[in-house]
């Protein structure tokens, strides 16, 4: 499993008696950076914080109560909070964090955006809903499927990956039209999906990560919307990020590592490294992995572990700032 619904929920209270002084929107105004390039942005949930690793790891500055997911587009990072219903846009270049709400009881999940349109896209978990914003103004809510999770925008298209955890994982796909905001299709396969990537030829997969007991995870393929094909993944893998030399590589709580080639359509390799592996991302030809019961980030080639940066309580997610 990856963000789990555990992991942002009932984790949360055997520590909120502990940091609840924590929860800060913004400790101190955070740094205007030069425009180098050259580390990897990591959340840390059960501090809550903001990361950043490059020669060494260091606090940049505190996010919101339930910090679940980080998403970097371009000089901007988006940071969502699930516990105080907001997002923090932090735009690195100007030094500058706005807040914007997606309303009481929603529990914002993760972000998708859209250059085209300017827009930020918010699942909210608990309401079965997506916010649209427009730069930092709030646009419309649309009603998708249950439990809304992971999002990915392809073209003039949101793909929504609703896990229905509230409904015996019975998940759907949801696919919307960005520029009417409306949905065009739902699309019913797996248990607990909770994932979605796309490959540079457009292709998306949808990662079900299973119901962390009798059913194991799946990965499925779709093309223009329509599903082309799925494979059976085993273990219970929770996140999925993309290589340049045409991989997928998903993470799990059980420490697997499974290699997906989507130029080949098959599970080239299986890794094991017995830790607790909640986000991933390349840093070029370096896969960056979060092991969240040890509060650090691995880079690795291969099995080789290149370097550890320590970080804060629990990291969930990362981003690299860099493609070189």
């Amino acid at each position: 499993m990856g963000k789990t619904k555990l992991g942002v929920g009932l984790l949360m209270v055997s520590v909120l008696l502990s940091c609840i002084e924590r929860f800060e929107i913004v400790e101190d105004a955070p740094p205007s950076l030069d425009g180098t390039k050259a580390g990897v942005w990591i959340l840390t949930t059960l501090s809550p914080e903001v990361w950043y690793a490059s020669d060494s790891a260091s606090r940049v500055f505190m996010a919101g109560m339930w910090a679940n997911d980080l998403n970097l587009v371009g000089d901007t990072l988006f940071i969502t909070n699930s516990g105080d219903n907001s997002i923090l846009k932090y735009v690195l270049t100007e030094g500058t964090v706005d807040t914007m709400y997606v309303g009481t009881g929603r529990n914002p999940w993760a972000t998708a955006y859209d250059p085209r349109t300017d827009r930020l896209f918010v699942s909210n978990l608990l309401t079965s809903t997506v916010s649209v914003f427009s730069g930092t103004d709030f646009v419309e809510e649309i009603a998708v499927g249950k439990n809304p999770e992971g999002m990915v925008v392809v073209g003039d298209l949101l793909y929504v990956a609703c896990s229905a955890y509230q409904d015996g994982y019975r998940s759907t796909l949801y696919v919307l039209k960005i520029d009417s905001l409306n949905v065009t299709d739902s699309l019913r396969f797996g248990t607990n999906l909770q994932v979605v990537v796309a490959d540079p030829e457009g292709d998306v997969y949808a990662l079900a990560t299973g119901d962390y007991s009798s059913v194991e995870g799946w990965l499925f393929r779709l093309r223009d919307g329509r599903l082309i094909d799925s494979t059976f993944i085993g273990g219970n893998p929770g996140a999925a990020c993309l290589s340049k030399r045409g991989q997928l590589f998903l993470v799990g709580w059980e420490g697997k590592i499974t290699v997906y080639d989507w130029a080949t359509e098959r599970i080239t390799q299986v890794d094991t490294l017995n830790l607790n592996l909640s986000a991933c991302g390349f840093k070029g030809d370096t896969l960056v992995v979060a092991d969240f019961s040890n509060d650090r980030i691995l880079l690795l080639q291969g099995d080789e572990i290149l370097n550890t940066y320590h970080v804060g309580d629990g990291p969930i997610s990362l981003a690299p700032d860099t493609d070189l």
